[in-house]
């Protein structure tokens, strides 16, 4: 072999031993900063926990954000419990003044200006748009003795029909004054929206009669009987609930405006009643309980406003919810160094300590309420709005912890690997 040759061979070999021992020495190097990561695992991940946690912690503007929001859901709840304070029935009962004036001006538009004599089972539409009161309402019963009362009057009222064939014997026996409501079906929220609308395209009030027979609520229909102004109206004999169902049926078929004016009536009537001294039963409870039962739990437990209240309430508790979210995270800046994700966290958090803030404001303000002495305050409490902070606190976390754990683990995979964060 020529020398020539030894030599080019000895330089190949020498070459590659190089390139071994680079390599060797890039291996070593990267398991050494491999087993130094590993080795200051703990004090990698606590740098990245608290990295993750200035870089999602609130500032600037995420503050005013809080604040705004806190804020917004403070209002809200006083405005609620404002809306839905309890007041007494009648006249100075602000909703009930706001929703009557309200009916007027929509039921105004329905009245065809026809005045049509009524007859029984038969409402006329001039009666059910220009009058505030529904027949279902009627405590007193059409005696002897009370038309003699009547037609001893002064100014002695007329009807559009003769009265003997309506005229009661005995007592009334459905209910005892204002406990009327809890035994009418048109005071039910869902029942009401057949039975109490069929009362009043008929001029007649239906009852429990029985809470339970048979396991089958027993229901009694009487006609109300009106005079032509559509006053005085007194409960006269039994009627019957299935030509009630059948007459108003067969109306709304030839006159749906008057079942249009009827529904409408029907509506603000539960609402000017919901946020009254006995307040409206939640739905179906006279089918199932005694009458008296299903008092006791609507004065003194819950009833149909409760629901409603708490409902509206999460719903407006919601809306800001998604107002606040939708314009802070219309307002993150891509060009930044933080990740969308890592902002999205700042959003959460906003939302979810607004929420409790506002929470426990509100439960501490009905709590110390309560402890002087004031029961009536537990009304005042945001029922709506804390299951709302509720479910925030139950999912919000998760999210957080979730976004967290891929920023940590994510990051200190790179430095395994040996790339930067």
């Amino acid at each position: 072999m020529a020398l020539e040759d030894l030599e080019r061979k000895r330089k190949a070999l020498y070459s590659d031993v190089n390139v071994i021992l680079n390599n060797m020495e890039m291996t070593a190097n990267e398991l050494y900063r491999a087993a130094d990561v590993a080795h200051h695992s703990k004090e990698i991940l606590d740098n990245l926990d608290k990295e993750f946690e200035k870089q999602t912690g609130l500032q600037g503007m995420d503050i005013m954000f809080l604040f705004v929001a806190v804020a917004l859901q403070l209002t809200r709840i006083v405005i609620v419990n404002d809306i839905t304070n309890i007041e007494n029935a009648g006249k100075g009962n602000r909703n009930e003044e706001n929703l009557h004036k309200f009916q007027e001006k929509i039921l105004g538009k329905l009245n065809n200006g026809k005045s049509i004599s009524e007859r029984p089972y038969y409402a006329s539409m001039e009666h059910i748009v220009s009058t505030q009161g529904v027949p279902y309402d009627a405590t007193s019963p059409l005696t002897e003795k009370a038309l003699a009362r009547m037609l001893k009057r002064e100014n002695i009222p007329e009807w559009d029909f003769d009265l003997s064939e309506f005229v009661m014997e005995g007592k009334l026996g459905l209910f005892k004054g204002a406990n009327h409501r809890f035994s009418t079906l048109g005071h039910d929220p869902v029942a009401g929206l057949i039975f109490g609308i069929a009362n009043i395209m008929t001029n007649t009030i239906t009852c429990v009669k029985r809470p339970l027979v048979g396991g089958l609520p027993i229901l009694t229909t009487n006609h109300v009987i009106y005079t032509k102004e559509f006053k005085n109206p007194l409960i006269g004999v039994e009627a019957s609930t299935s030509i009630m169902l059948t007459e108003m049926y067969r109306r709304i078929k030839e006159e749906p405006e008057a079942f249009t004016a009827a529904l409408i009536k029907q509506i603000i009537h539960i609402g000017t009643d919901m946020y009254t001294t006995f307040g409206i039963q939640f739905p179906g409870a006279n089918l199932v309980l005694s009458n008296k039962n299903v008092e006791t739990i609507t004065k003194n437990y819950i009833n149909t406003g409760d629901i409603v209240k708490a409902g509206i309430s999460a719903l407006l508790s919601n809306l800001i919810n998604f107002i606040i979210s939708t314009i802070h995270l219309l307002l993150y800046d891509a060009n930044k160094t933080l990740t969308k994700d890592l902002y999205n966290v700042r959003t959460r958090k906003i939302i979810m300590y607004s929420n409790s803030i506002a929470t426990s404001s509100n439960l501490i303000w009905v709590g110390g309420n309560i402890a002087s002495g004031n029961n009536k305050a537990i009304r005042q409490l945001d029922i709506g709005g804390l299951l709302v902070t509720i479910k925030h606190l139950l999912t919000d976390p998760k999210y957080i912890r979730k976004i967290k754990e891929e920023f940590i683990f994510g990051n200190f995979n790179k430095l395994i690997q040996g790339s930067d964060c």
